[in-house]
């Protein structure tokens, strides 16, 4: 039988354990995400550009960043695609991925391959600082046999008319 009583206790211990500590800043969940993976092709890429363009619009994007997004994801697509050190048998069989992942003020996108342990993007070619004035932050990581580039694009209120 259940206890009235008993039960808010539960539910509001529940609670208070679910909420972050004051010191632990809160996970930041997304207000919608999309997942696309395609094969490591060239050809394939335009499928990625065009979700840059479709979530862009989605978020009521100006034309200049949904432009600067859709360049942006097809050059960090290009990074892992023609670095001369991009493994084609293990891409072949794992491809490339792209996570748009929508919050409240910012549009975060990560590209992502298998790639080797020595594979790192030449941050001095035209490729990179390309990337680096198309989004408001860049970042590579590398692990767990994987690299991934982060690019993020701050989304501005829109102007009332």
């Amino acid at each position: 039988m259940w206890d009235e009583k008993a039960g808010d206790a539960r539910t509001r211990n529940a609670v208070e354990r679910s909420r972050p500590a004051r010191d632990e800043p809160a996970e930041r969940v997304p207000v919608s995400e999309v997942f696309l993976e395609i094969p490591a092709d060239r050809l394939y890429v335009v499928l990625a550009r065009s979700a840059a363009v479709h979530i862009g619009a989605v978020l009521k994007l100006g034309v200049t960043d949904v432009t600067d997004l859709r360049l942006a994801v097809d050059e960090a697509c290009a990074m892992f695609l023609l670095h001369p050190a991009f493994p084609q048998s293990a891409a072949a069989e794992h491809g490339l991925s792209c996570r748009f992942e929508a919050y409240e003020r910012e549009l975060l996108v990560t590209v992502r391959a298998p790639v080797p342990a020595d594979f790192a993007p030449d941050t001095d070619t035209i490729g990179w600082i390309m990337l680096g004035a198309l989004v408001d932050d860049l970042s590579w990581k590398h692990a767990d046999g994987y690299g991934t580039v982060s690019l993020l694009k701050r989304i501005e209120a829109p102007k009332e008319l």
